[in-house]
């Protein structure tokens, strides 16, 4: 063989060689792109899988709450918001929660504009010692128990906000509530247990 054939020989090998590796590497590269991507895949597959757990542990909380209750959960999760029904009432004072006592009138501009901020407060409380009523107060909604109530506690206007601890009235008062002036007087409430 001439020694040209030979160095075209040898350089073809290396051409092969070289290229047979290139294409090599590319295609391990590819596969390692499709593991890194099949991975993040499953990773979010779990984490979607976790969120569906959790999204399906709060409806099942939420429910038991709903049919711990016989009245209307208005907000609320550990510490629930309700409307006011006796039974409901009763059982809390039983139970030693410390209650609020909301007297509102559909009526009443203060009441509605605070009603916001009450459900936010409900929201935001952790608290499962603690439970809210919304008693209705000379309005259309108002019915006979939450009039006894009302007579019980010498409530003179609507917005008025009584607070029960151990089934005795620990705070009272009449001012409109920001969610941060309700969370504020509850937990003062709660630290003194």
């Amino acid at each position: 063989m001439k020694k040209g054939n030979v160095t075209i020989w040898i350089l073809l090998v290396v051409i092969l060689i070289g290229g047979g590796a290139y294409f090599y590497q590319q295609n391990q590269s590819q596969k390692e792109k499709t593991m890194i991507g099949e991975n993040k895949m499953k990773q979010n597959v779990a984490m979607e899988d976790d969120k569906k757990v959790e999204d399906d542990k709060m409806v099942k909380k939420d429910e038991m709450m709903k049919s711990r209750y016989s009245g209307k959960v208005l907000a609320g999760k550990s510490a629930p918001y309700l409307e006011f029904n006796q039974a409901d009432y009763d059982k809390a004072l039983k139970e030693g929660k410390i209650v609020l006592l909301d007297f509102y009138a559909n009526w009443c501009p203060i009441c509605r504009a605070e009603e916001p901020n009450i459900k936010q407060g409900f929201n935001e409380l952790t608290n499962s010692q603690v439970i809210g009523f919304r008693v209705n107060f000379n309005d259309n909604d108002t019915d006979d128990d939450e009039k006894k109530l009302a007579e019980t506690f010498k409530i003179p206007y609507q917005h008025t906000k009584v607070i029960l601890k151990d089934s005795k009235e620990v705070f009272r008062t009449s001012d409109a509530w920001e969610k941060d002036t309700l969370l504020m007087e509850i937990n003062k409430i709660v630290k003194e247990r």
